[in-house]
């Protein structure tokens, strides 16, 4: 038996009711420990980390702090750490850590956030997939976003393994100087947003839309583009996925669990061929929607992210 405590109403809302179902669980509270669940158990331990990870463009690795107060926590204890946005490059140093300590990382799964998805599109979901097969396309790519920069923390300047504000984020022994040393910039949005803006392509861009309107807008385009954020992974792939579109990542070292790489194409935009792979794409973006589809069903359902769960602990527990 595991006591788990999470945020069952917003971060984990998606899976709480899975969860919830198998007799290895039994829910205690809200979360300990920042965008994290944890579950206790007699034996072992395990943690479900749903945070962003890191927007590749910085070409950092990941920083710690999550993974050293789990093992602060765990003293010893052995335990599962469940990586929602992994990455075997930029996570390598979260992986060393738990090896070091009893631990193992399992690349896992995000999955939407977002009120607007559990109020809107699961009551909506065969009318607006009955309207997305209805509309005329009138755009080759879309994106719905706020192009503003992102500031990402600079790391602590005496452990670089975790950034200046982590001990107040996760309650660290601040036995370190954790006096500010500023923030990287992330402007991959707009990067895209350029790129896009004078390609060859029929584009649509806007930054603020109401999320109804957003959702039926995009039926107009071809493909949904997901533009990166904080890290690689944002909730418009869930969203599109879900109603059976195509949804084109930038080429990333990022991936769950169960692999999205044969299912949700990547395009490398800094390739001199991106536009020819981006066209490749839009020629067979029927396939590709359909493909988006089957990963949803097959990989991405709730039912599905739990039982991948449960496995990994069955395996783990024997």
């Amino acid at each position: 038996m595991f006591k788990a405590f999470y945020d069952k109403n917003k971060r984990f809302k998606f899976i709480h009711n899975e969860l919830s179902k198998n007799k290895l669980i039994t829910y205690k509270g809200k979360e300990k420990l920042r965008k994290t669940g944890c579950f206790y158990g007699d034996k072992f331990n395990f943690y479900i980390d749903t945070s962003d990870g890191v927007n590749e463009d910085l070409k950092i690795y990941e920083y710690c702090g999550r993974i050293m107060e789990i093992v602060e926590e765990c003293k010893g204890k052995p335990f599962l750490f469940f990586k929602a946005a992994y990455s075997p490059v930029w996570s390598r140093n979260i992986i060393k850590i738990a090896s070091e300590n009893n631990g193992k990382v399992i690349p896992f799964f995000k999955w939407s956030f977002n009120d607007n998805f559990y109020k809107y599109l699961i009551p909506k979901r065969k009318s607006l997939t009955n309207l997305k097969n209805k509309c005329e396309k009138e755009f080759d790519v879309g994106f719905a976003a706020n192009l503003k920069s992102y500031d990402y923390p600079k790391p602590n300047k005496e452990n670089p393994l975790v950034c200046w504000d982590n001990y107040k984020s996760f309650g660290l022994k601040a036995n370190e100087n954790t006096e500010s040393t500023g923030f990287y910039t992330i402007s991959t949005r707009q990067n895209m947003y350029n790129l896009l803006a004078s390609s060859r392509f029929s584009f649509y861009h806007t930054e603020k839309i109401d999320y109804k309107q957003y959702i039926e807008k995009s039926f107009t385009w071809r493909v949904c583009l997901n533009p990166s954020g904080m890290g690689e992974y944002t909730s418009r792939m869930f969203d599109h996925t879900y109603l059976g579109q195509c949804v084109v990542l930038r080429k990333t070292s990022y991936d769950f669990g169960n692999s999205w790489k044969e299912y949700l194409p990547e395009i490398d935009f800094e390739s001199p061929t991106w536009e020819d792979d981006l066209q490749n794409i839009l020629d067979t973006h029927a396939e590709w929607s359909e493909k988006g589809l089957e990963y949803f069903e097959k990989c991405w359902s709730a039912k599905a992210i739990a039982a991948f769960l449960f496995r990994q602990i069955e395996e783990f527990n024997y």
